[in-house]
């Protein structure tokens, strides 16, 4: 006879060998440890700056999840001094990724996350792929694994049992101010999330040194969701870049670029029944003063963490456009009771042709003190919702970003990895911090 076991503390299914509820998060006794696994619920209840004041981080505009411009509404007022520049971006942006369709119905959206695993004792790969520039890692020795000292058989690693990665399954851009790694996680066949990196050159007469990243999340039951997260990284980061190098402070700059990208996926959609969709995050940072402005839409996340006793406490810098957020900011139900629903992780606004109009949001925050800005999917925060866990799972994230980068996508690996993982690590200050004075 099958004997199936549950948690005794919230009666969720566990599985063969779980040491931690994936529904409430608590330790399992001995006896439950042995059956047989569903997918979770709901991650941890998360933190926003609009909950907690917190010292020392200076929003200057007031509560981050407050809607600052219209993707429907918001027009290019500023004619670019240049209309093949405009092309140029332009035609970048909506070329389609040449890839072939998979045949079929979509995939099912994506299951909710499991709650908050605790961080083991090792957190960073001893043995560092050969990755530069914007290249997928391409491991020299094919027969060695890119994780940590063992050997590959049948594209596996015979001591950690990971997956090698190929082509864009795993993917590392590092520049002198960020890093970000994007891995597909051990459960999707395809790595839909995408990421992008830019950095104003420092002799630049306006933002010199401001790093933008944009992190996007394709949503799995839309068609062709590689492509909607590549296009509008890329095409979020491109012209947020631009605009800065052109004078734009960073919210207006952050908007312009939100709605390029909105228009550069909507325009791959065939028809508005298939519609490649995916979520949105910014960061414009400011090496100098440390002033952080973020854009977004959806569940991607920006965080930031503090790298001092003396800097800013760790914070969630953005709100979830999900259903159990919503129903939390209408009184309709308490965060428990919405964290319990199946719908908790349904999104309720997104970057896609089918999207309508939706109000993308724009928060500026100043924290003080050493740290670093995080952007993420939730194939990260799924397992580390929380500002404070992430900051204690990697300590220092600011003083190594590269290693935090991978040792966070390490993480999320080990504590199952049901959804593609991305991560993007800013310092601050960045490698040209510290105040303008300093810098000349």
């Amino acid at each position: 006879m099958t004997v199936v076991r549950t948690c005794p503390a919230c009666s969720d299914t566990v599985a063969a060998g779980d040491v931690f509820c994936e529904g409430c998060g608590r330790t399992l006794p001995d006896d439950v440890r042995e059956a047989r696994d569903t997918d979770a619920v709901a991650t941890a209840p998360q933190e926003s700056l609009a909950d907690h004041a917190r010292p020392g981080l200076v929003s200057g505009d007031g509560a981050p999840t407050a809607p600052q411009v219209s993707l429907g509404g918001l027009t290019l007022s500023e004619s670019p001094s240049s209309d093949s520049e405009w092309e140029a971006i332009d035609a970048m942006a909506t070329q389609p990724v040449r890839r072939a369709r998979t045949a079929g119905s979509p995939e099912p959206a994506r299951a909710p996350g499991r709650a908050q695993a605790p961080a083991p004792a090792k957190v960073a790969p001893e043995w560092p792929p050969p990755a530069t520039g914007s290249s997928p890692v391409q491991p020299t020795n094919p027969g060695l694994c890119v994780w940590c000292p063992g050997t590959v058989l049948d594209g596996y690693c015979e001591k950690c049992g990971f997956l090698q990665p190929t082509g864009r399954d795993h993917v590392e851009v590092r520049t002198p101010s960020a890093v970000g790694v994007s891995d597909r996680g051990l459960r999707h066949r395809r790595n839909e999330d995408a990421m992008a990196i830019r950095v104003v050159d420092a002799d630049s007469p306006h933002a010199p040194g401001s790093v933008v990243a944009v992190v996007c999340d394709g949503v799995s039951s839309s068609p062709r969701s590689d492509e909607a997260s590549r296009i509008t990284a890329e095409t979020g980061a491109t012209v947020l870049a631009e605009r800065l190098r052109r004078g734009e402070d960073p919210r207006t700059a952050t908007g312009a670029a939100m709605t390029r990208a909105a228009e550069a996926v909507a325009a791959i959609a065939e028809s508005p029944s298939s519609a490649p969709a995916c979520t949105y995050v910014s960061a414009v940072v400011d090496p100098g003063t440390g002033t952080t402005t973020i854009g977004w839409v959806g569940d991607s996340r920006a965080y930031w963490l503090s790298g001092a006793p003396t800097s800013s406490a760790s914070a969630l810098l953005t709100k979830d456009d999900s259903w159990s957020e919503a129903m939390v900011q209408a009184g309709a139900l308490s965060r428990e009771e919405a964290m319990r629903s199946a719908n908790a992780h349904a999104l309720i606004a997104w970057m896609g042709a089918d999207s309508g109009e939706i109000d993308a949001h724009i928060s500026t925050v100043t924290p003080t003190g050493p740290g670093a800005v995080v952007l993420c999917s939730d194939g990260l925060w799924n397992y580390y919702p929380e500002a404070q866990a992430l900051t204690d799972a990697v300590p220092g994230a600011g003083a190594e970003p590269h290693a935090a980068a991978r040792a966070y996508v390490s993480l999320a690996l080990q504590a199952g990895g049901k959804d593609n993982i991305t991560v993007v690590v800013i310092p601050v200050p960045t490698a040209q911090g510290g105040s303008r004075a300093e810098q000349a």
